[in-house]
C-alpha cells in the first residue's frame, strides 16, 4: 500500500517512545500521548499548507532532503538536538503569531508544561521532515513530485485535526491557521473562496518587490480577539516577536514605506527619525528601538523574517529592492542604516546574545542581493578618551563584519570603519543621548 504521511508520522512515536518523551519531559505518559494526537497532525497541516507559499516546494523540498541526509529519525527524539531546535524555529515562523495561541491552548487541554509542548511541536516536525525526506529519496521526486505528494495528504490530515482530543481545529477558523502563503485570489490554489482546499485569508496586504513578498496585517489583528471554541488570546502576538526578529524579506509596492532620511552631512550614520522612537532602558544602558508596524518579510528564497516596518531588516531590503534608490556614490553621508537591535558588552566588543538574531536576518538578506557590497560603521558616545573610542569603535565594527562572514557572507563583500564619538547623533548631555549614540550602522556602498 501506498504510504501516506500521516500514518507514517505517526508510527515513529512508539510506546518505547511515549515512555522515555514523558520520562525526559516528567510528564504524565497520557497527557504526552494527548498532545501528539493534535501535535503530528498539526505539524503536517502546517508544512503541507507551506508548500502552496512562494519558492514553498522548492524549501520544502530542500528541507525534507537535508532531513534525509542527516538522517534525523534515526535520533530525532534525542533532547535539543540542532534539528530539534531548527525545527522548533521552522514551525514558529509557519504558524507565526498564531504560534503562542496554539501552544498555549495545547498546554491548557493536555495541562503540559509550556517548554513541554514546544518541544513535542519540534519532535513532530523533525518527523515529518524525516518521513518526506525519505520518502522523496526512495520514489526520486523533486520539488514538485514531492509536493504534489504532499498535497495529497492534506484531506486525511485535515480530518485528523478536526478529530484532535485538544480540538485544535473548527468550523470556519482555527487558532493555529498559518499566516496566507499567497496574495488572495493567486492562481494555482487548489479550490476557491469558501471552497475545500484553500484557507481563509487573514486581513492584511501582501506586496510583492525584488523577488520576494512582504505581508502588512490589518490594524485589526494587533488586538486579541477570542479563539475559536471559547477561550481569549491574541491571534497575532506580535510584541514577542519584535524582539526575536526571526530571517525573510520584501517589502514596497505601491504602498512603500518612505526611504531612510538623508542625515546631514557631519553625521555618517545618522539614523532615520522613525528609528530613534523607543526608550532608554537603564538596567543595560542600551536603547531599545520602537521597530514600528509588524510585517512579514519573505525573502526569494523562502525564508521569513518577522519584523517591523522601521526595522533595520526592512530599511535595508527596501533599499536593495527598490530599483529607483540609488546609492550616492558622492555624499557618503547618506544611505546609513543603524542597527535597532545589536548590542555589545559595556565598554567590550563582545555581542549580546540577542544580537545575532539581527545580524542573521541581514545576512540572509545579503544573500538574495549577491552583487551588493556593504559598509558597517562602528560609533561610541563621548565619554572616555577619544582614542580609546575610536579603537573599540573599530573593533565593535569588525566584530559585525565577522559575524556576517560566520553567516555565509563574502568578506570582499563587507567594508568595516570605526568612527568613535566623533559623529554622535544626538547630545551626549543625558544616558539616553549617550545610549543613541553607542551604535553599528549599515550602508550599502554598491547594490
Amino acid at each position: 500500500m501506498e504510504q501516506t504521511l500521516l500514518p507514517a508520522t505517526r508510527a515513529l512515536f512508539s510506546e518505547e517512545l511515549l515512555e522515555q518523551l514523558a520520562t525526559e519531559l516528567q510528564e504524565p505518559r497520557a497527557a504526552v500521548r494527548a498532545a501528539l494526537e493534535s501535535v503530528v497532525p498539526l505539524a503536517c497541516h502546517t508544512l503541507i499548507g507551506r508548500v502552496e507559499g512562494p519558492y514553498g516546494a522548492e524549501a520544502l523540498w530542500k528541507l525534507s532532503r537535508e532531513a534525509y541526509g542527516a538522517s534525523v529519525l534515526d535520533s530525532f527524539a534525542s533532547i535539543r538536538t540542532a534539528w530539534q531546535a531548527r525545527s522548533e524555529a521552522l514551525l514558529r515562523d509557519l504558524l507565526g503569531g498564531a504560534y503562542p495561541a496554539t501552544a498555549l491552548r495545547l498546554a491548557g487541554t493536555t495541562r503540559l508544561q509550556q517548554d513541554s509542548v514546544d518541544r513535542l511541536l519540534g519532535l513532530a516536525t523533525t518527523a515529518v521532515l524525516g518521513v518526506a525526506g525519505d520518502y522523496a529519496h526512495a520514489h526520486g521526486l523533486d520539488a514538485e513530485a514531492l509536493a504534489h505528494w504532499l498535497r495529497q495528504q492534506q484531506p486525511v490530515v485535515r480530518q485528523a485535526l478536526l478529530l484532535a482530543p485538544t480540538q485544535l481545529a473548527s468550523a470556519g477558523a482555527s487558532p493555529y491557521e498559518p499566516l496566507p502563503l499567497v496574495p488572495p485570489g493567486a492562481a494555482g490554489l487548489p479550490g476557491g473562496p469558501g471552497q475545500p482546499g484553500q484557507r481563509p485569508t487573514s486581513p492584511g496586504t501582501w506586496t510583492a518587490v525584488g523577488g520576494g513578498q512582504a505581508y502588512t496585517p490589518s490594524a485589526a489583528l494587533a488586538a486579541p480577539a477570542p479563539l475559536a471554541g471559547g477561550g481569549a488570546a491574541v491571534r497575532w502576538q506580535w510584541g514577542g516577536l519584535l524582539l526575536l526578529a526571526v530571517g525573510l524579506g520584501y517589502f514596497f509596492g505601491h504602498n512603500r514605506l518612505a526611504p531612510p532620511a538623508a542625515p546631514p552631512r557631519e553625521a555618517p550614520a545618522a539614523a532615520p527619525v522613525a528609528a530613534t522612537a523607543g526608550r532608554y532602558d537603564e538596567a543595560t544602558g542600551n536603547y531599545i528601538y520602537d521597530t514600528g508596524q509588524p510585517i512579514i518579510l519573505r525573502l526569494a528564497d523562502g525564508t521569513i523574517q518577522k519584523v517591523g516596518a522601521n526595522s533595520t531588516e526592512n530599511q535595508l531590503y527596501t533599499f536593495l529592492a527598490d530599483p529607483a534608490l540609488q546609492v550616492d556614490s558622492v555624499n557618503r553621508t547618506k544611505g546609513w542604516i543603524n542597527f535597532d537591535r545589536v548590542y555589545f558588552e559595556t565598554g567590550q566588543s563582545t555581542l549580546t546574545e540577542e544580537s545575532y538574531q539581527q545580524l542573521r536576518n541581514v545576512a540572509s538578506i545579503l544573500k538574495t542581493f549577491p552583487a551588493s557590497i556593504v559598509k558597517i560603521g562602528g560609533y561610541t558616545d563621548s565619554t572616555g578618551a577619544a582614542l580609546k573610542n575610536y579603537q573599540l569603535s573599530e573593533e565593535r565594527a569588525k566584530t559585525a563584519m565577522l559575524a556576517l562572514a560566520s553567516m555565509g557572507i563574502d568578506l570582499n563583500r563587507i567594508q568595516y570603519k570605526g568612527y568613535g564619538g566623533k559623529f554622535f547623533i544626538t547630545p551626549n548631555t543625558t544616558p539616553e543621548g549617550r545610549a543613541l549614540n553607542r551604535r553599528i550602522s549599515i550602508r550599502v556602498v554598491k547594490k
